[in-house]
């Protein structure tokens, strides 16, 4: 792989966006959300958009979400926010002198994209390389702080850049609601009700955890039978959706296979032992239970925390 070119790519507006400027402090969910960046990989066969018809479809995209393009920071008291700066999206491009069907069969994908470690001071929200194979096959791999966007917001982003390279001068997208403050607005006298110190901001006994480089990272694609899900359903024993038969038989066997130490904790705040040891139903149970315990009351609590 050869890097031809890395830049920063600064939305191009026709009127300046309203939060250019601001410095958007972070709300409780974002405190709460992972503090690092999410990589996702896009593969597309030949032909693919040129590059150039990319930059400039990115150039429309971004200015639609000015935040993408800002930096975080710290205010005086040690508070991270978000500085819509306009500083720019990371765009590497990069030539691989082999055909794409060649390397999608790799167990690897960490070079597909800019990694951008867990350093998040001074770096760009988003950093994104395009990938341009022999074959004229493309794969765009694009590292996002979770902070500054969350999975359905990036998808969101992903379209809109989508539609600005087909649409290329008619491209227009609505508006995406980017007021933070609007989402979070407490009761007149907070009330937090739920311990969410210890939900939302720890991780077991401890508040941290490991985390595996990316290059002991293997991809895993496993295809579920319909007569292997449905056994699955037979076996809780109680009215489920196929999505969380699955995820309850998924959590089991990763936990099973990281060996962990019964009293340990797995991220949904579990111990070990309970996942293990307990029947499919149960364990349908406690990610039903779960789901419905965030209503409105849990939500409007958390706001109130935050």
């Amino acid at each position: 792989m050869e890097i031809t070119s890395s830049t920063m790519v600064k939305p191009a507006y026709a009127v300046p966006h309203p939060l250019t400027g601001d410095k958007v402090s972070l709300t409780v969910f974002d405190r709460a959300a992972v503090d690092t960046f999410v990589p996702t990989v896009l593969a597309y066969r030949a032909p693919a958009p040129s590059n150039d018809a990319l930059r400039e479809g990115l150039l429309k995209a971004v200015a639609a979400y000015p935040h993408l393009a800002g930096r975080f920071a710290l205010d005086d008291q040690g508070r991270r926010f978000l500085d819509v700066n306009n500083e720019g999206v990371l765009l590497i491009e990069a030539a691989v002198p082999v055909d794409l069907a060649d390397v999608l069969v790799a167990a690897y994908t960490f070079f597909f994209f800019a990694y951008a470690g867990e350093h998040w001071g001074g770096a760009a929200a988003v950093q994104i390389q395009l990938n341009r194979y022999r074959c004229g096959g493309l794969v765009v791999g694009i590292c996002s702080h979770h902070q500054a966007a969350d999975g359905h917001s990036m998808s969101m982003f992903f379209t809109a850049w989508a539609s600005a390279v087909r649409e290329r001068k008619d491209f227009t997208t609505p508006a995406p609601f980017l007021d933070r403050a609007r989402t979070t607005v407490p009761r007149s006298t907070p009330t937090p009700v739920f311990d969410h110190r210890s939900r939302e901001f720890t991780c077991g006994d401890g508040d941290t955890y490991a985390v595996v480089p990316m290059d002991r990272i293997k991809n895993l694609t496993v295809h579920f039978t319909a007569e292997f899900v449905a056994d699955l359903k037979a076996r809780v024993g109680a009215r489920c959706s196929r999505f969380q038969c699955l995820l309850a038989h998924v959590w089991k066997k990763i936990t099973a296979a990281r060996d962990l130490k019964p009293e340990e904790f797995t991220k949904v705040r579990v111990a070990v032992r309970d996942v293990l040891n307990s029947s499919y139903g149960s364990v349908v149970g406690v990610i039903r239970d779960a789901v419905a315990r965030i209503d409105d009351e849990y939500v409007q609590s958390f706001v109130d925390f935050g």
